[in-house]
């Protein structure tokens, strides 16, 4: 008889062991996030502007209108749009361009960038790669004739950190090559290497593509 209770009690240890409790089954929540976008003015047409948010993506904004970044911001986390450089013959402003996105993850659409002439303005220009096709986690380098070295550990617009003045790229050539690619990856350059500006009137930014497989 004593075996018999012994075996019952053993049963019953080994069922409540095995999840025989109540179990959980409410599902983990969501990581919300939100979009940040605004608005230039007074951008010229052929005017060229280059935003930062985060210091992690960068967009090139032609002329006045709307922006939008493509990447997202979790919900709790900051978000900081500044400029990468004033566009030539301009000086912008950026309004409303830091913040913390909200919990319930509201898109941002009121970063305001005013733009004006310049007063004197020294020409400078920029380079800039689009990539594209680049693994996660993975990072791809490219050079410039000047020996600068630009690092992009995402997909989308990176740019040199280096300006470049009109006696170094207007009516001079460029050539930018990739100096390490990323693991497990090839890039090819397209329109990496050109005149800036051939008789057309001043170009502020050149944008040179790389599509990695």
């Amino acid at each position: 008889m004593n075996q018999l209770k012994i075996t019952a009690l053993t049963l019953t240890m080994l069922v409540a062991g095995c999840g025989g409790g109540s179990t959980d089954t409410t599902p983990p929540a969501t990581q919300k996030s939100a979009l940040i976008s605004g608005s230039v003015t007074g951008l010229a047409a052929d005017a060229t502007l280059l935003l930062v948010n985060n210091g992690a993506e960068t967009i090139a904004v032609k002329g006045s209108g709307g922006f939008k970044f493509t990447y997202p911001v979790a919900s709790g986390a900051p978000y900081s749009v500044v400029k990468f450089a004033d566009p030539n013959g301009g000086v912008c402003t950026v309004a409303n361009g830091s913040g913390t996105i909200a919990q319930n993850a509201v898109d941002i659409g009121n970063v305001a960038v005013t733009c004006q002439p310049a007063a004197i303005g020294l020409l400078q220009y920029h380079v800039g790669v689009t990539v594209s096709g680049l693994a996660a986690g993975n990072a791809v380098s490219f050079a410039d004739a000047n020996g600068n070295i630009l690092k992009a550990g995402t997909n989308g617009l990176s740019v040199f950190a280096a300006a470049y003045s009109p006696m170094e790229l207007h009516g001079a050539s460029y050539a930018v090559t990739v100096s390490a690619n990323p693991t497990g990856q090839a890039c090819t350059l397209t329109n990496n290497t050109g005149t800036n500006n051939s008789g057309t009137g001043f170009v502020d930014f050149i944008n040179i593509t790389a599509l990695c497989k």
